[in-house]
């Protein structure tokens, strides 16, 4: 089993949930990965998500956008009369989905792998080495690494965390208009570090050593050119 604990924090979301969520975050909420964006399409966290009873949702962010989070949502959760909780739950990653579902588990889908939250500790067998490995070979970026708070969600990834169908949502107008006309500005992509400008290799994040080419690798945000 190939486990990689992850710095999450796995919040639930309930009493009026879907129409809260709904209104507020860019994708559905069947999908795997969601996010919250303010007024310009910028983020404040992207997010994983499962439904788990009738308008009930766990949401698992990153640690470091749990206050931004916080502050950015606690109008509307206000104003939907909209409860969240802390979990006892830890999130990691299951490289090679071997992890076998216990009593109170719960399997997030992800690009590769899934995601596990578990009220126990899990055998962490991954390096962080080791996972980032991983992470750049199968192309997925980590918030407070590769990307933050306030970068553009569709300069991240255009489709991963946004439905184009699923009707208004708090910050549709910016993203819906670079996606509609034209394209967006970066984008996010693993890049081999000789083959970047200066400026640009300053900028990389989560360089690891390629084992196969022998050359530095990471992710960096670059001009999208299609």
């Amino acid at each position: 089993m190939k486990t990689y604990r992850l710095n999450k924090i796995v919040l639930r979301v309930f009493n009026n949930a879907e129409k809260f969520l709904n209104g507020l975050t860019s994708n559905t909420l069947d999908a795997a990965q969601n996010a919250f964006v303010n007024l310009h399409g910028r983020i404040v966290a992207t997010f994983d998500q499962t439904k788990i009873a009738d308008d009930e949702f766990l949401i698992v962010i990153d640690a470091l956008a749990f206050d931004g989070l916080m502050a950015h949502i606690q109008k509307f959760l206000m104003l939907n009369k909209t409860s969240t909780q802390k979990m006892d739950l830890k999130a990691y990653w299951d490289l090679d989905r071997s992890h076998q579902l216990r009593a109170g588990e719960y399997a997030i889908e992800q690009k590769a792998g899934r995601m596990i939250l578990s009220p126990n500790e899990l055998a962490s067998s991954v390096s962080q080495n080791e996972f980032t490995q991983y992470r750049l070979e199968q192309g997925i970026p980590l918030f407070g690494i590769d990307y933050k708070a306030d970068d553009f969600l569709l300069n991240v990834d255009e489709y991963r965390f946004v439905s184009y169908t699923k009707g208004c949502f708090l910050g549709q107008e910016p993203i819906a208009k670079v996606h509609n006309r034209s394209k967006p500005t970066w984008k996010l992509a693993v890049q081999f570090q000789d083959e970047l400008t200066p400026e640009e290799q300053a900028k990389m994040t989560s360089k690891i050593l390629d084992p196969l080419s022998l050359k530095v690798m990471g992710f960096v945000f670059v001009k999208n050119l299609f």
